[in-house]
């Protein structure tokens, strides 16, 4: 699955944040938007805890 898809199905009021190596590379929070060039990297892990959406990229 991409970065896209998860995406297209998570409600905009959520927080998402998208993770590569342990660090946080980019969020959404209702101000910050993720960059587009992130859309086609694959996921390795989703996770939903407290509300807030965790998205772990696979490695390049």
């Amino acid at each position: 699955m991409k970065l896209e898809d998860v995406l297209s199905i998570v409600s905009e009021s959520r927080n998402l944040y998208v993770w590569e190596n342990g660090e946080i590379i980019a969020q959404y929070d209702g101000r910050d938007s993720i960059p587009e060039e992130l859309n086609d990297r694959k996921n390795e892990l989703v996770d939903c805890s407290n509300n807030d959406f965790h998205v772990y990229l696979i490695e390049e």
